[in-house]
């Protein structure tokens, strides 16, 4: 039977239990998509990803929910480069992967890794929220004035709340994944200018049931678009601290460079195995 050896890593704390928890398998060699998927849903963490060799980067990296695979994500990507670094892969002072959704960066400082992905479009977000918000248990009046809802590239929804009280009584309702899937969304961000540190600009909440994420806890690929939506706005200074899963029990943060954009953090490693197939 094969045996492929996998790590599960926290991504954006550096310390165990905290931050996101992603699968790296750095060998996926010989893997069928299927098999893949079975095996994000087997480790049943938000993304796992998978690493082979590539042609016009320095690997092709791939990542998986428990339902499906996506284009972009962040502490996965953040947790593939600490495995790498660990088995003594990541020597340069930067690596590139080819990905679904492009060419996509990740540098290393000592121990932080800095996602750097292409320049983040957003959109206007023009719908109605009400929907939305009655999923989430929210009103019209839990949205804040001090910037507009906004699409990512990915089709991620940033929506302004007025502060933390409304991210604490956030709770998702089996209605939403029917109602962002009217609106075509991958997942639904609640940002609030109020934080728990002081250090930090932004505290967010994530949800994506959709692509099977109920709630996730740092959400590297929504902050690289955050970056570039509150420099528009003038909130912040061209390098911030982001917080998120606090609120779930697994708080996290990101550095977060508005020009490029970057974002960047630390890991570490919780668990290593063997998947036997």
């Amino acid at each position: 039977m094969p045996r492929i050896p996998i790590v599960q890593i926290d991504a954006f704390t550096s310390q165990a239990f905290g931050g996101n928890p992603a699968g790296v398998v750095l060998d996926a060699s010989g893997l069928s998509d299927a098999q893949m998927l079975s095996i994000a849903k087997e480790m049943n963490v938000s993304e796992t990803a998978f690493l082979t060799p590539s042609r016009a980067a320095d690997y092709r990296l791939r990542w998986f929910t428990p339902g499906e695979e996506v284009t972009f994500c962040g502490h996965a990507t953040v947790a593939t480069g600490h495995a790498l670094y660990e088995a003594g892969r990541f020597t340069a002072p930067r690596l590139t992967f080819e990905t679904l959704g492009g060419k996509l960066g990740l540098a290393r400082t000592d121990d932080v890794f800095w996602l750097e992905p292409e320049p983040r479009v957003l959109t206007p977000f023009t719908e109605p929220l009400e929907e939305i918000l009655q999923a989430l248990s929210l009103t019209t009046a839990d949205v804040a004035d001090w910037g507009p809802p906004t699409l990512t590239p990915e089709r991620d929804l940033l929506l302004p709340c007025r502060g933390l009280d409304a991210l604490r009584r956030s709770r998702p309702s089996a209605t939403l994944v029917e109602a962002g899937g009217r609106h075509r969304l991958r997942g639904i961000a609640l940002i609030s200018r109020e934080t728990l540190d002081p250090a930090s600009a932004t505290h967010s909440r994530f949800y994506a049931p959709a692509v099977g994420v109920s709630e996730d806890p740092v959400t590297g690929s929504m902050h690289a678009s955050l970056a570039e939506y509150m420099r528009g706005l003038g909130l912040v200074d061209e390098r911030f601290q982001a917080e998120q899963g606090d609120l779930m029990g697994r708080p996290g943060r990101l550095m977060v460079e508005t020009r490029g954009p970057r974002v960047g953090g630390r890991a570490v490693t919780v668990l290593r195995g063997e998947l036997i197939l």
